[in-house]
């Protein structure tokens, strides 16, 4: 864009020629712009191809640090008591008898035969594979002892479903809400995975498939999940690179097999819930989401590129050094074998905002210069605007890094790498700025577009056009009323900390999908007819062998279970208590007064002898140790919301403190509940801190370039009040900080400190040319203020397109980022001038009036 303010030309920090010759790089750019380009596209070429290695990883468990006791303990419950991330489908039918049906629990034992054979499945123990199929009951009298199949085999009439069914009920505590529903209209498979994001789209497609065969929906062909087509022809990127030939066909061969066994639907209904299908459909939606929205956004910032430039160049070359900036990024981190998390999807967020900003800052400068005399060398003007960009730009571009770069001294893992590539990237945007753009320009003949060559021809006004009007017009106002708009941006502020400090940590990968989506449904369904998807697992560790023949140990855990159970979105609690309490039963004729804790060790040593011989040895594994030294407790839990898991997590701990004391016992939290509560803490902590250190690392480093700790204040200010306006606004609107909140003010803190920096550097230079005051003030809006206003525009008007996003934390992140885009503009354009003006007052220098 360009000014038409013709009273001065603009200013430079020396003639060209001597900026150009105190810049060797410069100088190499403008005289060899052929072989810049060649490097450069080549580079992008090679980096390019390196972006189909990328992996998503979408495990939650990621985000906490090696070496975190909840790390530690989660290894410890998979290596001890076998257990592990469970996929689980689930089997609805309404039918007067539910699932109790022949042909439905034919699907039952075929589905979980089928499930057992795929290789991402632990199916070492007829347990690992859940499901009414696999289930065994403890029977026993004073005769014999043993286990047996709930269902050896499928009943075929009426009096064979009522027993089955009635095995079911006179085992409620192990059955009811775990395996089938209370009112026995719904049932489930839970499939334990082996570890890795592999086995994770393996299983989730495999079953898939299965699926859909049972419920004919298949042709033997390909098959349609969470948004993807999968083909045996064509495979997926998240295929693991093992999977054989004859394994596929094998595969395809037992899927068209398994359809054809289907006879007339009998109304079974299917769902798939369980931590890795929330990992593995999060990821999917995120990605295929991320390539519609993508060429929209390319759209968007085309058009608005066009209606500030009007030129093919003014939308092609900040937008090809946007995309070079992305893909030079995300193929060194292919490069660096580090994974995309769920946070990484902010990077190429934030690399557009920067990247466009730096753009849209070199494009206005060049089209001022074009216009004041378009008739030089292009390598000449081309110079100037590096004369005149070349310190913003790196000014910008390092105190932006800095911002980020505090994110190493994060907590978690992915929060390292996520501010470490996001500073690589922010400083490749700054290389590919003032490399491919001079080089590209070098080549083309100075050019503007003609509307701009006609209004100035016509001198209509004194100024370019509406926006420099009323930035001009502004700067007047600021001047003459400073005292009562700083009065009222510290109302606002005041009322925005107020906000603030209402603002709450809430997490929820569930909240990352639409309501109306097979995934939630298929959570509402589990939650409704059973315990719960989400699982929080104390390790309870006495300090000597036998410690859980202890029966006032095992009545306390029982204690605790059953306050658990009272707490809300808690379904159910279970644990060896559950186990011992219905041998007891059981031996004594299923009376309901024996389903108690014996008053004995000697008892309950006897039952735990009699359960690890009666066939059932596997079931007593996952839930206590061989030594009876270390059991588990699992509690089920309805909600994945970290705010309410924390309330549940603090409770159970506040009683199992209680409970256990004097017992001589420790107790430690693991599970799916306890690292998403440890995780929300770990991002809240980790975010406060970065944005602390990070605006003090900016104010140093500013007050070190400018020479002046004054001016390294005002740079932070403006970026300050952005982050607070925004949290007191999230905080009264009760938004919760998470992923997207959280990382979003990043963006501000980077893109309100390129505002202000570039505003300061020029108002520095029109102020020692003008003198200090409006004149300055003005001149300043009218130049860079313009070119601001432009970059928070095109930003707004791009992320703006997100807002329409089918995946919900893309939406979020769209109207965040579009909201910082438009208050970190305003409140730099507002606040510096003011600064700048209580600067010179206090300092009592003559102000214009």
């Amino acid at each position: 864009m360009t000014t038409e303010h013709t009273r001065t030309a603009p200013a430079t920090h020396a003639s060209a020629p001597e900026a150009i010759a105190t810049r060797k790089w410069y100088q190499f750019i403008l005289r060899h712009p052929k072989l810049v380009l060649i490097v450069l596209a080549a580079i992008t070429v090679v980096l390019a191809m390196q972006l189909k290695d990328l992996r998503w990883e979408t495990d939650a468990r990621v985000y906490l640090p090696k070496g975190h006791p909840a790390i530690i303990y989660d290894e410890k419950v998979a290596d001890l008591f076998g257990v592990k991330d469970s996929l689980v489908i689930g089997i609805v039918n309404d039918g007067e008898q539910g699932v109790y049906n022949t042909e439905t629990l034919e699907r039952i034992q075929r589905i979980t035969d089928q499930v057992a054979a795929i290789p991402g499945v632990i199916a070492i123990r007829s347990i690992d594979v859940a499901s009414l199929s696999s289930a065994t009951i403890f029977v026993g009298d004073e005769e014999s002892i043993g286990s047996v199949r709930l269902m050896p085999e499928i009943p075929q009439n009426a009096s064979d479903i009522d027993r089955l069914r009635g095995l079911v009920e006179d085992n409620a505590d192990l059955f009811v809400g775990n395996l089938v529903s209370a009112d026995g209209k719904a049932t489930m498979i839970r499939a334990k995975l082996k570890e890795g994001a592999d086995n994770r789209y393996q299983a989730y497609f495999w079953i898939k498939g299965i699926i859909d065969a049972e419920t004919g929906g298949g042709d033997g062909e390909s098959w349609s999940g969470a948004g993807s087509e999968w083909s045996r022809e064509s495979g997926s990127d998240s295929q693991p690179s093992e999977w054989t030939a004859e394994e596929q066909a094998e595969w395809w061969s037992q899927r068209n097999q398994a359809g054809a066994q289907v006879g007339t639907d009998n109304g079974d209904r299917f769902y798939l819930a369980g931590r890795p299908v929330i990992e593995v459909t999060s990821g999917l939606h995120a990605m295929s989401d991320m390539a519609i929205m993508i060429p929209f956004l390319a759209v968007a910032l085309a058009i608005s590129l066009f209606l500030i430039f009007r030129t093919a160049r003014g939308v092609l070359l900040p937008l090809i050094t946007m995309a070079a900036a992305i893909v030079w990024t995300m193929g060194l981190m292919a490069l660096a074998n580090v994974p995309l998390y769920t946070i990484s999807t902010m990077l190429p967020v934030i690399l557009v905002a920067v990247s466009i900003g730096d753009t849209v800052h070199f494009m206005s400068h060049y089209y001022d210069h074009v216009l004041h005399d378009a008739h030089r060398p292009s390598s000449t003007i081309v110079g100037e605007v590096l004369g005149r960009l070349g310190a913003p730009l790196i000014t910008t571009s390092v105190t932006t890094a800095v911002g980020f770069l505090s994110l190493v001294l994060a907590d978690m893992p992915p929060f390292v790498h996520f501010g470490l590539f996001t500073v690589l990237g922010i400083l490749l945007s700054w290389l590919l700025t003032i490399t491919l753009i001079p080089a590209m320009l070098c080549l083309m003949q100075p050019k503007v577009g003609n509307y701009l060559v006609k209004r100035r021809q016509m001198r209509v006004h004194s100024e370019q056009n509406h926006l420099t009007r009323l930035l001009v017009s502004t700067a007047g106002t600021l001047h003459r009323r400073s005292g009562t708009v700083a009065l009222i941006l510290l109302a606002l502020a005041a009322v925005a900390a107020v906000g603030a400090s209402r603002l709450f940590v809430d997490s929820s990968w569930l909240s990352d999908f639409r309501e109306d989506s097979e995934l939630v449904q298929a959570n509402d369904m589990f939650n409704d007819k059973f315990d719960g998807t989400i699982f929080l697992n104390m390790v309870v560790e006495g300090k000597e062998d036998g410690a859980f023949r202890n029966p006032e140990l095992l009545k306390r855990l029982e204690a605790i279970q059953a306050y658990g159970e009272t707490l809300p979105y808690v379904g159910s609690a279970r644990s060896i208590v559950d186990y011992i309490k219905n041998v007891n039963k059981t031996l004594h004729a299923g009376d309901p007064a024996y389903d108690v804790i014996p008053d004995t060790e000697g008892q309950i040593g006897e039952f735990l002898f009699l359960l690890s011989v009666s066939g059932r040895p596997e079931l007593l594994d996952e839930v206590i140790d061989y030594n009876y030294r270390q059991g588990l407790v699992t509690f089920a839990i309805k909600t994945d919301h970290t705010r309410d898991l924390r309330q549940v997590i603090e409770q159970i701990r506040e009683q199992s403190a209680t409970q256990l004391a004097g017992m001589d016992v420790d107790f430690n939290f693991a599970g799916s509940a306890n690292n998403s509560y440890i995780w929300a803490q770990l991002l809240i902590g980790s975010q406060t801190m970065a944005i602390l250190v990070s605006k003090i690392g900016i104010f140093l480093l500013a007050a070190l370039l400018f020479r002046s700790l004054a001016t390294g204040l005002y740079t932070i200010v403006p970026v300050s009040l952005t982050t607070l306006f925004i949290a007191g606004f999230a905080g009264w609107s009760g938004i919760p900080l998470d992923v997207s909140t959280a990382l979003a003010a990043g963006v501000a803190i980077g893109v309100g400190v390129d505002y202000a920096v570039h505003y300061i550097f020029r108002y520095r230079d029109e102020a020692a040319r003008l003198g200090s005051g409006l004149a300055a003030t003005q001149e300043t809006m009218r130049t860079v203020g313009k070119t601001i206003a432009f970059s928070a525009l095109v930003v707004t008007i791009g992320f703006g397109v997100l807002c329409f996003s089918q995946f919900p934390p893309h939406a979020k992140l769209g109207w965040f980022v579009a909201a910082y885009m438009v208050v970190s503009c305003l409140v730099a354009l507002i606040t510096l001038p003011l600064l700048f003006r209580l600067h010179e007052r206090l300092r009592g220098r003559p102000q214009d009036a």
